[in-house]
């Protein structure tokens, strides 16, 4: 396969306070980023505001979060602050949305049919920005006789985020562009990418080309071993999200660590996952994420590129004394820059 045109997008999770974030998305775009990604993580900092601190105090990027979900905001809830951001940014807004992990457990909320509440929430979201007053009825979301009080775009792209198999046909079959969730390895990304074309040949219309978005988290420095030993905490999370589907993907993993996953609750900071992370061998974490030196990235991201990927969405994890400015600026050096 032909590689694609890759660009690039720089998530950061909105724990930096909101003049240290400012500078950042600046630098972000200076440096040649194309979208800014602000998760809604539970209990960061909340991503609406900083996605609007993003649109007042940059120009070109385009920004939004990667994710939100169904169940902690109610869809009418998500249209009205991405229609905000959209507005304040001049039209560059992208709504990512997924079936969510974060904060569930803490909140009481149960992730009742994912697939469903996806499906009902991205109709929802879309006859509230055409100016419709709405009621709907559906099987996990509901909403009576409500409207936006302002005009939104009716076309502000929405891109689903997954991971299993019936998330990534909805992408597929309905999104404006895919999220695909930490998948970077060739038997990885090509169960992901083989799902969304499932999906695909369900679409009413062909409609234009999707964008497949790679949400990639990824250390880069000259040692090599520290590049990995930075990802490895996080991989667990993705572990734990994914225990449904290893098996489909062809991850193997040690039996000590498999047993202990379903054991552990998702957070990045949990003393649980930080002890499993010691048990993630390094042939797990290529699956994952992207580790290593500059040349060993760029190479990735060509064989992501081949794959079919067309936007990379780099979550950074710092080696040792590395900062996010670091970071940042090595990653627009090795691989933005040379493009």
């Amino acid at each position: 396969m032909a590689a694609t045109r890759v660009t690039f997008g720089l998530g950061l999770l909105p724990h930096y306070p909101p003049d240290h974030f400012v500078r950042l998305v600046q630098r972000a775009e200076a440096r040649g980023f194309d979208c800014i990604w602000v998760p809604d993580e539970r209990f960061y900092r909340e991503c609406y505001a900083y996605l609007t601190l993003c649109a007042m105090n940059t120009t070109r990027v385009r920004m939004g979060p990667c994710v939100t979900d169904p169940y902690t905001r109610h869809p009418a809830l998500t249209a009205m602050a991405m229609a905000t951001v959209d507005e304040a940014s001049d039209g560059r807004a992208v709504l990512g949305i997924g079936a969510g992990a974060s904060g569930m457990e803490a909140l009481g909320i149960p992730r009742t049919k994912p697939a469903v509440a996806l499906r009902e929430a991205v109709a929802l979201i879309r006859s509230l920005w055409r100016g419709e007053e709405v009621t709907v009825e559906g099987e996990v979301i509901s909403f009576t006789k409500g409207r936006l009080n302002f005009t939104a775009r009716e076309d502000i792209p929405i891109y689903i985020a997954g991971r299993g198999p019936r998330i990534l046909e909805l992408a597929g079959e309905i999104a404006d562009g895919v999220i695909v969730g930490a998948l970077a390895s060739p038997p990885t990304l090509g169960y992901a990418m083989a799902h969304i074309e499932k999906g695909r040949r369900r679409r009413a219309e062909p409609g234009p080309a999707q964008e497949i978005v790679l949400w990639l988290h990824t250390a880069i420095g000259p040692a090599a071993a520290a590049a990995r030993d930075a990802v490895r905490r996080i991989v667990v999370g993705v572990l734990i999200s994914s225990l449904p589907v290893l098996d489909e993907l062809g991850v193997a993993l040690p039996a000590d660590l498999r047993e202990r996953l379903g054991h552990i609750t998702y957070g990045v900071e949990s003393k649980e996952m930080i002890e499993a992370a010691a048990l993630v061998p390094d042939d797990v974490l290529v699956h994952f994420t992207m580790a290593g030196d500059g040349a060993f990235c760029r190479d990735r991201v060509d064989a992501l590129a081949r794959a079919g990927v067309t936007h990379v969405a780099v979550l950074p994890w710092l080696v040792p004394g590395q900062s996010i400015e670091d970071f940042v600026d090595v990653f627009a050096d090795e691989l933005i820059a040379p493009r």
